[in-house]
């Protein structure tokens, strides 16, 4: 039996001693129960629920299973091997050696497809932020395949707050992954595009989601909420997408779930001629539909509202991810949301002073207390944005 403690006797007593400290997301082995937990282990708002030697029982595992755990960056590989950026940097790769096979006509199988979504799905599932703060700050493989998988892990948080169960949160992972699977090479080309593209390219893009799925079937084996959410990611609500000019509830509610995550991460990374489309302070002060009509703009329209608002409120004003300045004029990297609490983050990594001058001891600030607020955004202040370091700020360095 685990020894037990008030669960409101939490560590934030302790809370200023550690605020230096790094913290990751971690999981219970089934294999554990039985034995001493190997470091101490606490609740996403910093409570400690488990300390290290306390033996867990089968019933304290049952209890703690839902819940989100945390321990000290330094003592994660006691629980857990995974690293979200190896897992996406895995799969970046995976995923464009299996668009050259398309391209030369080989051989491709569906379970090569889904086993990629799958590893992408686990990667989120033990740290969503994790991932969200690495698909944006991070150049890994080719700008087509980087913008799939930042999509996939967009998509993961829409359908999780509709309610998905995981083996339909993978099958929208996996349609983000295939969404441009038969053009995956123009889209890197349109990127790269220095001028409007041309209108025989935008014609046959046109054709991308219709071949795509098409694709998909031909390889076999995907579910059909998969081919249709591909099929129709162009869809608008209002009618005027391609390839079928479907309107309203008329689109799977997949596919306008990656309709929605597609817009919002092609607007936070880019292209080469069209810079990052960064929110401004002042609009994403205001309330949910503020910040809603601020993020998407006239593509407002477009999209299924509801969801847009639905996404924003998982996601905050302040999404892992984003350069951010303080009360105490450092600047920082949002690296943790608060759990349960819309709009709010929970932790920052300062990196940088008032100038954007590396700081010598680049640490963790805890938000929402009285000395260290979220103050506007880093783009805001700086001509230039700062570089971070994702396994520094995110604890997978240690």
């Amino acid at each position: 039996m685990m020894h037990t403690q008030n669960p409101m006797q939490s560590a934030f007593s302790e809370s200023a001693a550690r605020l230096h400290e790094l913290y990751r997301p971690v999981m219970l082995p089934p294999e554990l129960i039985g034995q001493a937990a190997p470091c101490d282990i606490f609740s996403a708002r910093g409570a400690l629920i488990v300390k290290a030697g306390w033996v867990i029982s089968q019933r304290a595992q049952d209890r703690l299973q839902p819940q989100r755990l945390f321990c000290q960056a330094e003592e994660a590989h006691h629980l857990t091997t995974l690293d979200p950026s190896e897992e996406l940097k895995h799969v970046s790769q995976a995923l464009s050696n299996i668009a050259e096979r398309v391209a030369r006509g080989s051989l491709v199988t569906s379970g090569e497809l889904i086993a990629l979504a799958h590893q992408v799905l686990e990667a989120w599932v033990l740290d969503a932020d994790a991932c969200l703060g690495y698909a944006r700050l991070n150049k890994f493989g080719s700008p087509s395949v980087r913008h799939a998988i930042h999509v996939s892990l967009i998509a993961a948080e829409l359908a999780s707050a509709q309610g998905f169960k995981h083996d339909m949160i993978e099958s929208v992972i996996g349609a983000a992954l295939t969404m441009n699977l038969s053009k995956l090479a123009m889209h890197d080309e349109m990127f790269n595009l220095e001028s409007a593209p041309s209108a025989e390219m935008k014609q046959e893009m046109r054709t991308h989601p219709t071949e795509s799925a098409l694709l998909l079937q031909r390889i076999g084996e995907f579910s059909e909420h998969w081919i249709d959410a591909v099929a129709q990611h162009h869809e608008n609500i209002n009618g005027s997408g391609y390839p079928a000019g479907l309107k309203g509830t008329e689109i799977s509610l997949s596919a306008r779930i990656l309709r929605i995550a597609d817009t919002l991460a092609a607007r936070l990374t880019g292209r080469k001629v069209r810079p990052p489309q960064h929110w401004n302070m002042h609009h994403a002060r205001g309330d949910i539909h503020h910040l809603v009509a601020h993020v998407f703009g006239s593509d407002l329209r477009k999209l299924d509202s509801a969801l847009c608002h639905k996404l924003l409120r998982v996601l905050n004003r302040f999404p892992p991810g984003s350069l951010v300045r303080l009360s105490n004029n450092e600047f920082a990297v949002v690296t943790r949301r608060m759990p349960d609490q819309a709009l709010s983050p929970l932790t920052v990594f300062a990196v940088s002073d008032t100038h954007g001058k590396p700081l010598p001891a680049p640490s963790v600030r805890r938000i929402a207390s009285r000395h260290c607020e979220i103050r506007g955004y880093a783009h805001d202040a700086l001509p230039k944005l700062i570089d971070v370091d994702w396994q520094k700020a995110w604890g997978y360095g240690c």
